[in-house]
């Protein structure tokens, strides 16, 4: 067992005059050690509990300083630690395909990985490097293969331009901008995924129902924010120019633009049973991302998974009772894209 024999007197009164100056704290964790090997009065289990460091740190620095003096013990070495696998041009590549969601599995940026580096790394490795880029595992929205990216780039970018086109000569400040949807709801329950014990099998009540009914919302993008709210229990063309009447009534006095996707059962700008004091503006085909009415349906219908109701209008009520929740001006302006608003706030005033 080794032992700590004394220091000589020169090097415990280095070792003091180090101690008086101001270090930084990894300095300081080293003299604290060497301080107590010298004033010889503490075993290497209590210099261990005193110091927080391991038996064999207390006579490293003891070897050391002893070997080498203070200036030794104080001289940190580091060897610039340990050069990334995925870096430089490879870490930029890696990093655009995540962002595409290319790797399925950890598998697939593993033999990426190693088809561009010439390195092999284990699973747990490349999931560590996929986390440290801002990788998470995600399930993907679906995107149809008619969608045209260029047409909704040009959407996203132009949006301030084609609504003052529509409005022509109008004075901007008297326009409301909305977004429209619509979402069905319905007796026949929508099993989602919940979290559970391991182990214990989780089950949610099922009854074969087939009514249904539709729940249309528009959002005001910007302004006071507000939504207006329809609940009909079919859809089609006469259906939706009575949602566009109750928009176009609430503030009968403005311009009001809507936005909306190419549902067949939308009604064209031209036709007559489009209110006087409302535009129609179209979304590019197939591109429900660029509408944020799409979300508010889906987190009002959210608290109605693995649920059974007795009827419609319990259903309806329960989804009416979420909808108030969503309907506050705070988190309607949470649920409108950033680049839409800053879109609208880019039309000038005539």
């Amino acid at each position: 067992m080794r032992t700590l024999p004394r220091l000589g007197r020169e090097l415990v009164e280095e070792i003091e005059r180090a101690w008086a100056e101001p270090q930084p704290a990894w300095a300081k964790g080293r003299l604290l050690v060497v301080r107590l090997i010298a004033q010889h009065e503490h075993t290497v289990a209590e210099i261990m509990k005193i110091a927080g460091v391991c038996r064999q740190t207390v006579f490293t620095y003891r070897d050391t300083v002893v070997a080498k003096g203070v200036a030794g013990l104080l001289q940190r070495e580091h060897g610039g630690g340990h050069r990334p696998t995925v870096r430089g041009a490879v870490a930029q590549e890696f990093v655009e395909k995540l962002e595409k969601g290319d790797f399925r599995q950890a598998r697939d940026a593993q033999r990426w990985i190693k088809k561009r580096t010439r390195r092999k790394l284990t699973e747990s490795g490349v999931r560590k490097i996929m986390r440290r880029w801002g990788g998470r595992i995600k399930v993907p929205r679906k995107s149809h293969a008619k969608k045209d990216a260029a047409a909704s780039a040009a959407f996203k970018a132009e949006l301030s331009t084609r609504i003052a086109a529509i409005t022509g000569e109008i004075d901007q400040s008297e326009v409301r901008l909305w977004v429209m949807d619509e979402h069905r709801y319905g007796l026949l329950p929508v099993i989602r995924r919940v979290w559970a014990r391991r182990g214990v099998r989780v089950h949610a009540p099922y009854k074969t129902v087939y009514q249904w009914g539709y729940l249309h919302e528009a959002l005001e993008v910007d302004g006071v924010n507000k939504v207006e709210l329809l609940f009909t229990p079919s859809i089609n063309q006469d259906v939706h120019a009575i949602f566009l009447r109750q928009i176009a009534q609430s503030d009968p006095g403005r311009t009001h633009v809507v936005i909306m996707d190419r549902a067949g059962f939308h009604l064209q700008a031209e036709d007559p049973r489009v209110p006087e004091n409302m535009r129609l503006l179209s979304l590019p085909a197939y591109c429900p991302e660029l509408n944020p009415a799409e979300w508010f349906g889906r987190v009002v219908k959210a608290p109605t998974i693995n649920r059974l109701y007795q009827d419609l209008r319990a259903l309806e009520d329960h989804l009416i009772s979420v909808a108030r929740d969503w309907c506050r001006p705070e988190k309607v302006r949470g649920l409108v894209h950033q680049w839409m608003r800053d879109q609208v706030n880019d039309i000038a005033p005539t």
